[in-house]
């Protein structure tokens, strides 16, 4: 190899201009410019515009829009409506919650087993993910009507469940439940399928009944999918609209009018969009408070503690 050759390898390669390093860390923003303006457009303006709102006396027939402070507030946390409203959604989301909780990890136990028949049930959990709440909000009310319903037809009752309180509220927790159960089951059929066969066929040779297997081995290793299942089920339930809605439009009476309905109910019958931006951003303040505190207990049944 000759002297010109080896000072040409050795020579240090030529730094990229400026130019193109900047050119190379804006080019990812770049791309992205067009995504983060839509998400912007969705949730920063309508958010600003919800905020600004709740302290004017906005309309929706229109007129004159002035200050009022906390005035809409006050109304909200004064109205015994309101309250009332908010203590049933905290009620559905506990019950609705719970139920989802013990019958997905029903599902999920046997389900998690890899068999061909557990791969086709596994599927046809994703049924409900295929029909979108306002069509099964419809398909519950038709199943549920006095008249033709198939359920009073088959029970051989006329009861009219959505025109009493106990009946109405079944209604609603039965179609909360069919729709959310199997994801909460895929969660937790995902959490099992994790478990390693080891501390099981050890346990097993000990003579640990099933139920002392799932309880102290199994139990506890999936309480991390648990804990995701219930946060995502908790935000979500908060937002339900289109059952209720449907199904009751809050009836009988209030009875099952909740958080979302009494918005809509303030907005939209009322036409007070005042009032019902505090409302909805009295709800964000509850989410804001109420999030954090289920990471937190995500986090603590997800991360090892220290030694």
């Amino acid at each position: 190899m000759s002297t010109q050759e080896l000072t040409r390898a050795a020579a240090p390669a030529t730094p990229l201009p400026r130019r193109a390093g900047r050119h190379r860390r804006s080019g990812p923003w770049l791309l992205m410019a067009p995504t983060l303006v839509v998400l912007l457009l969705m949730t920063v303006f309508p958010a600003l515009y919800l905020l600004r709102a709740s302290f004017r006396d906005e309309n929706l027939l229109g007129g004159s829009s002035e200050w009022v402070g906390f005035d809409n507030y006050g109304f909200v946390l004064t109205d015994p409506s309101a309250l009332r409203s908010l203590l049933l959604t905290l009620a559905f989301v506990v019950v609705s919650v719970a139920l989802q909780l013990g019958l997905g990890m029903a599902l999920a136990m046997p389900l998690a087993t890899r068999t061909r028949a557990n791969t086709i049930g596994t599927l046809l959990l994703l049924v409900p993910f295929a029909i979108t709440p306002a069509v099964s909000g419809l398909i519950f009310r038709e199943l549920l009507n006095p008249n033709y319903g198939w359920v009073n037809h088959y029970l051989g009752i006329s009861t009219e469940w959505l025109s009493q309180p106990t009946t109405a509220w079944i209604a609603l927790l039965t179609l909360e439940v069919w729709a959310w159960t199997p994801f909460v089951a895929l969660i937790l059929i995902a959490g099992r399928q994790a478990v390693p066969p080891e501390p099981l066929e050890a346990a097993a040779i000990d003579g640990a009944s099933r139920w002392q297997s799932f309880r102290y081995i199994v139990l506890p290793q999936l309480m991390p999918f648990v804990a995701i299942a219930v946060v995502l089920r908790t935000i979500q339930a908060f937002k339900t609209f289109d059952s209720f809605k449907i199904l009751t439009n809050g009836g009988p009476g209030e009875a099952t009018e909740i958080i979302n309905l009494g918005i809509h109910r303030v907005a939209l019958q009322s036409f007070r969009i005042g009032a019902a931006s505090a409302f909805a951003v009295l709800l964000l303040i509850v989410l804001s408070l109420l999030v954090p505190a289920m990471l937190r207990v995500i986090k603590r049944y997800t991360q090892p503690e220290e030694s």
